[in-house]
């Protein structure tokens, strides 16, 4: 089949739109392999397309809506039998002709053209007009050199296209958050990397397919990631013998955040990536968050920062991750969640802890890196 896509926000960036619109071509044929992308007046062209991959379409970055669509030539009694023989579907009763000019140098105008298209939809189809929610638009796009028709269009994730804003670091824990920010940040434009900090009092096959399995969801509207495996062990014994049971939490993500530092700085990453929300955990008050985020000075980003829980899992359900987050696995995080955790945690505070613990080893940190495709 073919579809007209369209983007939103690219319109935004005046002279560098064309370098916007060629990085999104390039991640629908990477994406999609054998479809086949081109610009045209009313949005992009794409051929070849499978039908079962429309649902991972409407998540691709960048994409803001698109349709099932098909051409006809300019000539206005050709449009008329296009859209009178075309199946437009099932269940509907009423309908809308929306016609816009691309070029304006089309004898009949748009209002023109609905009124004598919609006529006649009327006469084939017994559908009524309703302007305001018709169970049917029929779009009608006036080009140079042929008419694009399409109907309902599908919502698509908007936003810009992945590898348009610079590369980021991303912290996956395996719940629930942390791949949904990954995807906002990739509706951003930006380039993602996957780290992981293994809980090793729980390496199992299960556990390392958890992670795996987030990773190449995310991948599907993305592109190959690189995942990063760090063993844990070594700091979740010195943090256990050294700090108290109530700052464990915090020194644990400080740690987590100086090791990611490195790894971010190696893969050329401009920023960390976090899953946090403003007081959804006793982790994440402004005093607890001030003080794992000053552990390094790298730029950090929460895109669910204002996020609530309801509206976190209702897109990780919608990315496929949710019931893979759901699967048993306590990470690091999880294992110091202390019984009465402190909220309001003083920074100095924090780096006196801190100083109990021996940092030499950050910079020689092991991990593994995996190259995660769709």
């Amino acid at each position: 089949m073919n579809l007209i896509a369209h983007f939103d926000e690219i319109f935004l960036k005046g002279n560098n739109q064309k370098l916007f619109i060629e990085c999104l071509k390039n991640n629908l044929c990477a994406l999609f392999p054998g479809t086949k992308v081109k610009r045209i007046e009313a949005g992009l062209w794409i051929e070849n397309f499978q039908e079962t991959d429309i649902l991972r379409l409407a998540l691709v970055p960048g994409v803001a809506n698109f349709a099932i669509a098909f051409t006809c030539e300019l000539d206005i009694e050709k449009i008329r039998n296009a859209i009178v023989d075309y199946d437009w579907g099932v269940d509907i009763s009423t309908f809308r002709i929306k016609a816009e000019r691309s070029d304006k140098r089309y004898p009949l105008n748009s209002i023109q053209i609905e009124k004598q298209l919609g006529s006649d939809i009327n006469k084939k189809f017994g559908y009524k007009v309703n302007l305001n929610k018709a169970d049917l638009t029929i779009h009608i796009n006036i080009g140079s050199e042929q008419a694009i028709i399409f109907g309902n269009q599908f919502t698509g994730a908007g936003g810009l296209p992945v590898g348009s804003s610079g590369k980021v670091m991303c912290l996956l824990s395996g719940g629930i958050d942390s791949p949904v920010a990954a995807y906002k940040m990739m509706t951003r434009g930006a380039e993602i990397e996957l780290v992981h900090f293994q809980n090793q009092t729980q390496v199992t096959e299960e556990v390392s397919q958890k992670i795996m399995d987030l990773a190449a969801v995310l991948a599907r509207y993305h592109g190959k990631i690189n995942l990063h495996i760090v063993p844990f062990a070594q700091w979740q014994k010195q943090i256990v013998i050294n700090i108290p049971s109530d700052y464990r939490m915090l020194l644990t993500r400080r740690i987590m955040l100086k090791i990611a530092d490195k790894i971010a700085k190696k893969q050329k990453c401009l920023a960390l990536v976090t899953g946090d929300s403003l007081g959804q955990v006793a982790s994440q008050t402004l005093e607890n968050l001030t003080a794992v985020y000053q552990s390094v000075e790298t730029l950090k980003l929460s895109p669910l920062i204002g996020e609530n829980k309801l509206s976190i899992m209702t897109l990780a359900r919608q990315l496929n991750t949710l019931e893979i987050s759901n699967r048993p696995y306590e990470d690091c995080c999880s294992l110091f969640v202390a019984k009465h955790p402190q909220t309001k945690a003083r920074l100095k505070d924090v780096v006196g802890l801190e100083n109990r613990l021996d940092l030499s080893t950050i910079d020689k940190t092991e991990y593994i890196s995996y190259h995660i495709g769709m």
